[in-house]
């Protein structure tokens, strides 16, 4: 290879001031983002979000305690005084009995310590067996399961553009020690 020469009377480019120094901040920057980032990620809670488009169907949220279901037991959603209008609903032993006990409630939901019946319970995603569970329901009205008041878990509503699964539409949350203040603060902003 030849050696450049430079014209008689050209100066060569100047060199910029500082670019190693340039380098070593960019790279430190950069080395710092990624420790925050690994930080932030081991350290952040691990509960999960209500989704705010199930939430808006939602016109009750509850704490309930989840049995597990008797398999193959037939229970009767009725609504009174209409008799062609009864729906059986069948329970499994791997998902929720349509019976569940009220645990705490907030915006105008069942009593605390009532017992309700939730239709679409043995349909929904996140239970994972027996124990407490974050509930966004709507009640049905005119119904009873039992003779105790019937509710629907709130599936997440449709937005502009997309249609939920069927199966992420119906989700119940689990609520436990780790879970429960970061899901109290949710609901508690959501259903003021």
């Amino acid at each position: 290879m030849s050696d450049v020469q430079l014209a008689p009377g050209a100066r060569s480019a100047p060199r910029p001031k500082g670019g190693r120094a340039l380098v070593a901040v960019t790279a430190v920057l950069f080395v710092g983002w990624l420790c925050w980032l690994g930080y932030t990620a081991l350290t952040r809670s691990h509960s999960p979000y209500i989704s705010r488009a199930q939430a808006a169907g939602a016109s009750v949220a509850v704490v309930a305690e989840l049995t597990a279901g008797a398999d193959g037991r037939i229970v009767v959603l009725t609504r009174p005084g209409r008799v062609a209008d009864a729906a059986d609903l069948k329970e499994a032993a791997d998902r929720p009995a349509v019976k569940v006990s009220v645990v705490e409630s907030w915006k105008g939901g069942p009593e605390k310590g009532a017992s309700i019946g939730v239709t679409n319970l043995s349909a929904c995603s996140g239970y994972t067996g027996p124990g407490t569970y974050l509930l966004l329901l709507s009640p049905v009205p005119d119904a009873v399961v039992e003779n105790l008041p019937a509710y629907t878990v709130a599936g997440a509503q449709r937005s502009p553009g997309s249609d939920p699964p069927e199966a992420a539409a119906l989700r119940i949350y689990p609520w436990t020690e780790q879970t429960s203040a970061d899901l109290r603060k949710q609901v508690e902003v959501l259903f003021r």
